[in-house]
């Protein structure tokens, strides 16, 4: 009996289990169910008004960026105020929960007209963009100290200069357009973290950045936009040395002083090239302009337009002066590549100390573009 009424419960089982399934099948799933969430759009510094947007989790095109920023070109939308983009314009978006958009912004770059020359596309360039008291991109530059080795971006502190150098004098302004600010400071004490002084005594902490490692360039037109520091003593500079300083040397690397300037002489600008002479040692030729042009009330750029066997050197991208290999007694080392150098020095060169505390020495962009068909920008 009990075996008996064990097989008819497990029939019943198999019985009602076989009416479930059928009824199953006939069954049809239910729709998903489709919301729709609140998409909220931000300038993040640029002006304008746009409407929230009600966007379905299926997924819908996000309206058209309607914000702008003078001097900026819209780049598309992240999710955080400081992120990266994560959307384009009108990219479909299927959203989980109420979404915050922030616009972002990339410098709407002009091409220089330069006369008699064609300027093509940007190469490279470094905006100097980021929030006020940030570090330099050191995927480009290398902050120094002092230090006379070759592969200390080419050797720095050369010419009784009486700064130390530190990476602590350099630093991004965080403002609209973009800075990065060497600060000069006049001390009467060695500072914390500011290497070691190559001349007997030094009176100054400043900052020198290069792209010795990181960034080569070979021809193309390279320009920087710089206000330069006020007060005697100040020497800033805008320069590049070969590549191959660490195997040949200086001056048979060659040196392409851009803009060099003293801080005793806000009315000149200036620029110099560095060569190896016939008879094997140093020597330049240079080229000033004072045009009653004052360099240290606002910015300027200064640029050199390089081609081979051609430099020319541009202040405000007029032409003031034309080197090719027959203005040099001595090596052209300038068809090769170059790395490119922003400090500002102290000593002769600047004039005499004039009873300055700080000085500013403040770089807008440093930018490259093809020139004539010629320019390249090799990324180590």
């Amino acid at each position: 009996m009990t075996k008996l009424r064990s097989l008819r419960v497990f029939v019943s089982m198999i019985a009602a289990l076989t009416t479930m399934l059928a009824l199953g099948s006939s069954v049809q799933p239910a729709a998903s169910v489709s919301a729709s969430y609140q998409v909220v759009f931000k300038a993040n510094g640029g002006y304008g008004t746009m409407a929230p947007q009600l966007v379905p989790s299926t997924g819908k095109a996000i309206a058209a960026n309607k914000f702008k920023k003078t001097g900026y070109s819209f780049a598309g939308w992240a999710i955080t105020s400081a992120g990266a983009v994560k959307y384009k314009d009108r990219a479909v978006l299927k959203p989980r929960a109420k979404t915050v958009l922030y616009a972002k912004w990339a410098i709407a770059v002009t091409l220089p007209t330069l006369a008699g020359h064609t300027v093509g596309a940007l190469l490279w360039s470094d905006e100097f963009t980021g929030a006020n008291g940030g570090l330099i991109n050191d995927t480009n530059w290398t902050s120094r100290y002092c230090g006379h080795s070759a592969a200390n971006g080419g050797g720095t502190c050369h010419n009784a200069e009486p700064q130390w150098y530190t990476p602590d004098a350099i630093r991004l302004d965080g403002s609209a357009q973009g800075n990065a600010v060497i600060t000069t400071t006049r001390v009467s004490t060695p500072p914390t973290n500011a290497g070691q002084c190559m001349v007997g005594q030094c009176f100054y902490t400043s900052g020198r950045f290069d792209t010795q490692g990181k960034v080569s360039f070979q021809y193309g037109y390279i320009e920087a936009r710089m206000k330069m520091p006020v007060g005697g003593n100040n020497w800033p500079a805008f320069w590049a040395l070969g590549d191959n300083i660490t195997n040949v040397g200086w001056p048979r690397s060659g040196e392409i002083d851009i803009a060099e300037t003293g801080g005793n002489t806000p009315l000149r600008a200036s620029s110099a090239i560095h060569f190896l002479n016939g008879g094997g040692g140093a020597d330049y030729v240079y080229r000033e302009l004072v045009n009653g042009t004052n360099y240290q009330n606002d910015f300027h750029t200064y640029g050199l337009a390089w081609t081979p066997n051609s430099m020319q050197l541009y202040v405000d991208r007029q032409l003031f002066w034309t080197v090719l290999p027959n203005n040099l007694n001595g090596v052209w080392s300038f068809n090769d590549p170059f790395f490119l150098i922003l400090n500002n020095a102290t000593g002769g060169f600047g004039g005499n100390y004039d009873g300055w505390a700080k000085s500013y020495t403040t770089i807008d962009y440093v930018r490259a573009w093809v020139l004539d068909g010629n320019g390249s920008v090799v990324k180590q």
